[in-house]
């Protein structure tokens, strides 16, 4: 072994064991010294590229250091530290000259080997998508139908297709860190993106099937079911596949969306590092407390008292769309009851039946229609059937949503108070004319009072105790068109 390659094995030990560069200057003449030195600096260049990390054990737990430094050679300002798993290494991936918008990051952070495709989240294999003259939209779900059906909403109310995509974190810690990065502007794929084969066409809009081939690449067999309930633990969540960083993002071209969606605290953190990552508009729907308020547009409900700002849209309302699905036909003037359950505000008594007994009394010509919600307790279901309906679906037993027929062939809707969707969708669609039924409440004031409060003060709502006249309906679809995106 000749003098240079004893040299070069030398150096190369002392390096892998973390030990200074003055250290195996020491050991070393100072011609020689110069000349590993040298090599060295070929290695760790920091102006080639970004000192590599390990992330370790992402699936228990990690670390993380955020240590500013000031190297001659190079830009790189954060060096992120995460201990604790299999070799995977961070790099950070520059997109100066790649026509972002003027606010976007030059970078962003890359996790795994190879070249980063801004056509597709992993491949550089994945074909270009097809040309579409439709905008469209990728709905980062969280699995929770009330936020899902937020997201929906405003994809239907402004005219775009769209295609639904659950996200998910492996555990709370790394779902804790989101919130930690999102303070430092820093994004990194620490959750998991899927997009299921069973939530495919039915779920865009028009038919216009965003999941197709013309779109994506095949999609992978371990592809998730997204009517699936993952670990048999929560009813509305969406499982995911075990494999999704090497199968379902490699299928899905995230770069041919014009815009993120999402609604709730798990789909916040993606729905930013997309949006930077692909230079597109990004819509936070509800207040996102916790996480930065740099969305590129925050809707957001007057009864959640957010502070102004400049990105910021208030509505009156959640954002809801309905339509008449065929459940109910009535046949002759109706009159209709959606009851919900008891929360944090209410609870669920006998003053929502003396209630219901006297409209059922007051509009003693009409058919009546009753559903419930998955929140309406078993004993008040049971008290309520004991009326008799012309119509009625006990959610516990079937669990259908006949609202949006309620709200396109009744004359008034009758609601309790203990919801927001359900008022907000009974306000914003349909032609009934809508009224609340009040709850036995468990504090004197809550944030439901000041919401029907001024649902009633504009027309579109009244309540039961007050003089019935027909309401009027609040225009979501202008509100939301109007916002610039």
């Amino acid at each position: 072994m000749d003098t240079q390659t004893m040299e070069d094995g030398l150096m190369a030990r002392q390096i892998s064991r973390g030990e200074s560069r003055q250290g195996a200057i020491r050991n070393l003449s100072a011609p020689q010294s110069s000349r590993l030195f040298a090599k060295e600096q070929s290695v760790v260049n920091l102006s080639r590229a970004a000192r590599e990390g390990k992330i370790l054990n992402r699936e228990s737990y990690m670390t993380i250091a955020v240590v500013a430094r000031d190297y001659k050679n190079s830009n790189f300002k954060n060096f992120i530290s995460f201990c604790d798993s299999p070799s995977c290494t961070l790099r950070r991936e520059s997109f100066r000259g790649k026509n972002l918008r003027p606010d976007a990051s030059d970078y962003a952070w890359h996790a795994g080997g190879g070249p980063l495709n801004l056509n597709s989240e992993n491949s550089a294999a994945n074909p270009p998508a097809a040309a579409n003259p439709h905008r469209k939209a990728l709905i980062l779900s969280d699995g929770r139908k009330g936020h899902e059906n937020q997201s929906i909403a405003f994809c239907e109310l402004r005219g775009l297709d769209f295609c639904l995509c659950r996200v998910t974190y492996a555990n709370r810690l790394l779902k804790l860190c989101s919130y930690v990065l999102d303070f430092f502007r820093l994004y990194f794929k620490i959750f998991k993106c899927d997009l299921g084969e069973s939530g495919t066409a039915a779920d865009c809009k028009n038919g216009s099937n965003l999941n197709s081939s013309a779109l994506n690449g095949p999609v992978a067999s371990d592809s998730a079911n997204l009517d699936a309930t993952p670990n048999g633990t929560n009813s509305d969540a969406v499982s995911y596949s075990a494999n999704l960083d090497a199968a379902s993002d490699r299928n899905l071209n995230f770069a041919d969306f014009d815009l993120f969606v999402g609604a709730g605290s798990t789909s916040y953190y993606a729905l930013k590092f997309y949006a930077r990552r692909y230079a597109k508009s990004s819509v936070a729907l509800m207040y996102p407390k916790g996480y930065r308020k740099d969305f590129s547009v925050i809707i957001a409900g007057a009864h959640d008292r957010p502070k102004p700002r400049a990105n910021l849209k208030i509505s009156p309302v959640s954002l809801s769309f309905s339509r008449p699905q065929g459940l109910y036909r009535p046949q002759r003037k109706s009159i209709g009851f959606i009851i919900g359950g008891p929360n944090s505000c209410f609870e669920m008594g006998d003053k929502i039946l003396k209630h219901i007994e006297s409209v059922r009394a007051q509009f003693a010509d009409c058919e009546f229609a009753l559903t419930t919600s998955p929140r309406t307790p078993q004993a008040t279901e049971s008290a309520l059937e004991k009326l008799g309906w012309d119509y009625s679906v006990i959610y516990s037993r079937e669990p259908i949503n006949p609202i949006g027929d309620f709200l396109a062939q009744c004359e008034w809707v009758f609601i309790s108070e203990d919801s927001v969707s359900m008022i907000s969708e009974a306000v914003s669609n349909g032609s009934a004319s809508v009224a609340i039924l009040s709850l036995k409440r468990k504090d004197a004031h809550n944030k439901f009072d000041d919401f029907i409060s001024s649902l009633v003060s504009t027309g579109h709502a009244r309540r039961y105790d007050e003089a019935l006249k027909k309401t009027a309906k609040y225009d979501l679809k202008e509100f939301v068109r109007e916002i610039e995106l």
